[in-house]
């Protein structure tokens, strides 16, 4: 009973905020004032390229023409919304689903409405799906996201005429790590699928020791999974990560191995105890490893070796090398397209150093 009352006063109270949104909405600042219609999803590419802006920073060295959606968490600068809308790209909007969000009737309304004037107010072309939380196959909460995304998703295209609507799914449909959807159901509703092919924890019969989260024959399994369940392979956007992850090791053998510290953590042989590396700064640490590149063949993935006073690090990432195999799927698979998380983590200044690397890693995505 108090849940339901919480509800129905914040439903309230939030509906005169997004009140005053609408009415605050600011005017088209684009000098091209059609720039600033949605773009509809009736304006189809051959393959899709996804990209993630979080930030502002160079953003005007974007490769523009390669891209066709990218997502954002808000309001963006007046001008990048300008160009994007120049190039025909899509803005859609980060919508995060919490355990929260799924308690009952009320609060699955406002956050409908909610996106939905987000998304007016904005002038934006659609709606990413993101649900954090942990699910088991089956369960009520299990039910409960796949009729909220059902019915979110006809209440968005009936509010939204033409909106493109994503929804983010592990590496794999076997419901590894308590992320189980009923995919086939959300599928059904929404345009694409984001495969976040990127977080891929180590196999453990491996032993505890760094590696790749993105190892090639486990992201082909993945995705080929999907489309084995039912799920329309033109559905499915490949993700890759334009960063990698620095291990510390607890040893290093000659080898190449580096064996990681068993600690508290809930996953301690994984990613998430690694330190996030960005592309731009992967490409300035490399020429000062140990070991310059090395090429794991099994994993298809390159990875390097340097000291922090007496400790070993080993880095695993992705690269053109690598994200250009795992770019063959999208015509081996028929894939839909491929996302980028996130575009910023490339150097685009206008050094011809800093050019020809982001120049390898845009041309990796779309190889001929």
């Amino acid at each position: 009973m108090r849940w339901r009352l919480e509800s129905v006063l914040t439903l309230v109270i939030n509906t005169l905020w997004m009140q005053n949104i609408v009415t605050d909405r600011d005017v088209c600042k684009c000098k091209n004032q059609t720039l600033c219609k949605p773009i509809s999803s009736s304006h189809r590419v051959q393959v899709e390229v996804f990209g993630f802006h979080i930030g502002t920073d160079r953003w005007v060295q974007y490769h523009w023409p390669k891209i066709t959606t990218i997502v954002v968490s808000g309001a963006v600068e007046d001008k990048f919304y300008c160009i994007v809308h120049s190039y025909n790209i899509r803005l859609v909007l980060k919508a995060d689903i919490t355990m929260y969000h799924l308690r009952d009737n009320a609060t699955m309304e406002l956050w409908k409405n909610h996106i939905v004037v987000l998304v007016r107010t904005y002038n934006l072309d659609g709606i990413y799906i993101h649900f954090s939380g942990k699910l088991n196959k089956g369960t009520w909460n299990y039910h409960e996201l796949t009729r909220m995304v059902i019915k979110s998703a006809s209440h968005f295209r009936n509010e939204l005429p033409g909106c493109q609507i994503s929804f983010a799914v592990p590496w794999t449909p076997s419901c590894k790590k308590e992320r189980c959807y009923d995919f086939l159901a959300i599928a059904h509703v929404i345009d694409f699928f984001f495969v976040e092919s990127f977080k891929i924890p180590n196999d453990k019969r491996e032993g505890c020791v760094a590696t790749s989260s993105s190892p090639y024959h486990h992201v082909l399994t993945g995705l080929s999974d999907y489309i084995k369940m039912g799920v329309d392979s033109r559905k499915l956007v490949m993700g890759v990560a334009w960063y990698g992850y620095d291990y510390t090791c607890k040893s290093f053998s000659k080898d190449g191995t580096c064996e990681l510290e068993i600690g508290s953590h809930k996953d301690p042989c994984s990613y998430k105890v690694a330190k996030l590396m960005r592309y731009k700064d992967i490409v300035k640490h490399l020429p000062r490893s140990l070991t310059g590149k090395v090429w794991n063949d099994v994993r298809k993935a390159p990875y390097f070796v340097f000291m922090d006073g007496k400790t070993y690090h080993q880095v695993w990432y992705d690269d053109p090398e690598s994200i250009s195999m795992k770019s063959t799927f999208l015509k081996k698979l028929k894939l839909g397209g491929i996302g980028v998380v996130k575009l910023n983590d490339l150097d685009h200044n206008r050094t011809a150093w800093a050019t020809l690397h982001a120049e390898e890693m845009w041309n990796a995505l779309c190889p001929p």
